[in-house]
């Protein structure tokens, strides 16, 4: 049924479904109340341009925004900004919809000891009698042995363990004793299970970043990886980057607890595809582990995160931290607990602690410089005597957010751009007609204007006739328009493309922010090791980007330090694979506690030289790397 307000106002998402308008709620905000997913990178501000729906209805007139974005041509035609419309009457909004994310889930392998902290132990429990009165905790905890604490023991616990070990089998080798398995967390008894269960042990690692989730089925008896689920993460809607979406709990009273909602449903979605596809039941997941930013740790836990975004940007807390699942709403064993990776501070998260287990940095004397691209590029730099870090505000640009045609990693982005016969040769996502350019086919285009001359060191797109030599096709490419020159990827028709896909000369300067930020940042953290960049001994890039990005194209651009190929390498999802080693080794989780604990934060905000080595920065190099 279609539910009407007062004014008759009905807004119908296609091809998801109705809502009833709110009066002075625009388009985007009911998509949000309502989980419909719309792209956007600043939650509504009206500066990204990324929330395009097509709308068939009355609503109100263009603003200033959507001119500034759309011609008027495209608004004739029904497309407008999500966030800066409002609808008159009732109106039918279809949302585009894109491909399947490329979300990356493998990253580099390393070896460590496994002792997951929850295991599993097969007892054999003496029946009581009128000659052995023992409570039944006690017998439990005696057919343990000494290793066990017999005072850390919970409620739930206490009120089901006579139950448990009453329904219990009998022990096939002693008929005076009854078999059941006791579940263990570190030397803690967590739960006692009737009869022989020790075969089902299983547990969850999840990377849950700013714009994708990843999720890993473990089999904590062998290590063995069963399964991998990833998707994006749906507070998307809410912004692109984590500003927005705190300032979305700042704004609206119900931010929080609809940040937490919505990742927490997704999680227990993942649990139930998992389990699913390996098929055990959610009562086999024993253990799970988290890794993210922050931010992101704090959503998941429904912790205030405001505090995150204003000086002197302190969150509540960094310290590792283990609870009930059930706790924070996750749907597994009632028993099940959660264990969240050390926070290093407001901006550098528990993610880049999960980078460092697989980065080993701690281990190495020669010094390790560490980047995890994204919204807010956090930077590692360290040996075995002193590790750095420092958080950029790089912005959604390597991610496509800020760009005129930038997109995400979806099918039909360019996502590579090279030099072929003169002329440019492009890749898609999928091999798809292309419909925009996502984050490394950016830098790959700008890394071949700059070896074609057409960039100046300063960002300046230049006038083919300035450029001797330039081949036909490419000058054919510089275009002149009222707000400087841009450079077409892609021509309407070419490839399929339905548009033109091109470079404009604010999106150079969106890049040039960006990696600027991230330069700037590596040179603060140097100064304070008190070397020269040339003189880092290793690169390792983690996350996406970092793994698809080509290092040459890096190093044209001036995104990390003028090195040797064979210094620089990805490393993947090494988050993702952090998360793993913490959930099948204590070990490892004792050692990103002390690692946490080594890290040295340094503030880029309060920095006095970081204006200048940002400024600097934002230039490109004066040499193409071949």
């Amino acid at each position: 049924t279609m539910l009407r307000t007062e004014k008759g106002k009905i807004v119908t998402f296609l091809p998801s479904g109705r809502v009833v308008a709110a009066d002075g709620r625009n388009i985007l905000q009911l998509a949000q109340d309502t989980n419909v997913p719309i792209p956007n990178a600043c939650n509504g501000a009206g500066t990204c341009g990324k929330c395009l729906v097509v709308l068939k209805g009355p609503a109100t007139p263009p603003t200033d925004a959507e001119l500034r974005f759309l011609t008027r041509e495209q608004i004739d035609a029904g497309l407008r900004l999500a966030c800066q419309v409002w609808p008159a009457g009732d109106v039918a909004v279809s949302v585009p919809e894109s491909g399947p994310a490329r979300i990356l889930a493998e990253g580099a392998q390393v070896r460590f000891r496994r002792n997951p902290h929850i295991r599993k132990v097969h007892i054999s429990i003496p029946k009581p009698s009128l000659d052995d009165q023992a409570s039944d905790v006690a017998r439990v905890l005696d057919a343990l042995g000494p290793r066990v604490d017999r005072t850390a023991l919970e409620p739930k616990l206490l009120r089901t363990i006579s139950e448990v070990i009453r329904s219990a089998p009998q022990s096939a080798s002693d008929p005076s004793k009854s078999s059941a398995t006791a579940v263990l967390a570190g030397n803690r008894l967590a739960a006692v299970e009737p009869g022989d269960t020790t075969d089902s042990l299983y547990g969850i690692a999840f990377d849950v970043g700013t714009t994708t989730v990843v999720g890993y089925l473990v089999n904590l008896n062998t290590g063995e990886r069963l399964s991998v689920v990833s998707d994006l993460n749906p507070q998307v809607a809410y912004g692109a980057d984590v500003i927005a979406r705190i300032t979305h709990t700042m704004e609206d009273p119900r931010g929080l607890r609809r940040l937490q909602g919505v990742i927490i449903a997704k999680l227990n979605a993942f649990i139930g595809v998992l389990c699913e596809q390996a098929g055990i039941s959610r009562s086999a997941i024993y253990d799970v582990v988290i890794v993210g930013n922050t931010t992101m740790h704090h959503i998941v836990l429904g912790l205030e995160v405001r505090n995150i975004a204003l000086a002197p940007y302190i969150p509540v807390v960094t310290q590792p931290l283990s609870l009930r699942a059930a706790e924070i709403g996750l749907r597994a064993n009632p028993q099940a607990r959660v264990h969240l990776l050390p926070n290093v501070a407001g901006y550098v998260g528990a993610d880049i602690v999960a980078d460092l287990l697989v980065g080993r940095i701690d281990r190495r004397s020669g010094t390790t410089l560490m980047i995890d691209f994204g919204t807010n590029g956090e930077i590692v730099l360290g040996n075995r005597d002193r590790i750095l870090a420092c958080a950029t505000a790089a912005g959604p640009c390597f991610e496509g957010g800020n760009i005129s045609c930038g997109m995400r990693a979806t099918s039909g982005a360019i996502s590579s751009v090279s030099l072929r016969d003169g002329d440019l040769a492009l890749e898609t996502i999928d091999g798809a007609p292309p419909v925009g350019v996502c984050g490394t086919g950016l830098i790959d285009a700008v890394a071949q204007m700059l070896r074609l001359g057409i960039l100046e060191e300063t960002g300046r797109i230049l006038d083919p006739e300035d450029v001797p030599g330039l081949p036909p096709a490419i000058r054919r490419r510089v275009r002149s328009t009222e707000r400087g020159n841009k450079f077409v990827l892609c021509e309407a028709g070419q490839m399929g493309a339905e548009c033109e896909i091109a470079l404009t000369q604010r999106d150079i300067r969106e890049l040039q922010k960006a990696k600027g930020a991230v330069y700037a940042g590596i040179k603060i953290l140097c100064s304070h090791m008190g070397i020269a960049p040339e003189e880092i001994d290793r690169v390792l890039l983690a996350g996406a980007f970092g793994n698809y990005i080509r290092r040459e194209s890096a190093l044209t651009v001036g995104l990390i330090p003028q090195l040797p190929l064979e210094r620089i390498r990805s490393i993947g999802n090494a988050a993702g694979v952090g998360a793993q080693m913490a959930l099948l080794s204590t070990f490892e989780r004792q050692r990103a506690e002390r690692l946490a604990r080594k890290v040295e934060y340094i503030e880029l905000s309060s920095s006095k030289e970081f204006p200048t080595e940002y400024a600097e920065a934002m230039f490109f190099p004066t040499k193409a790397y071949a």
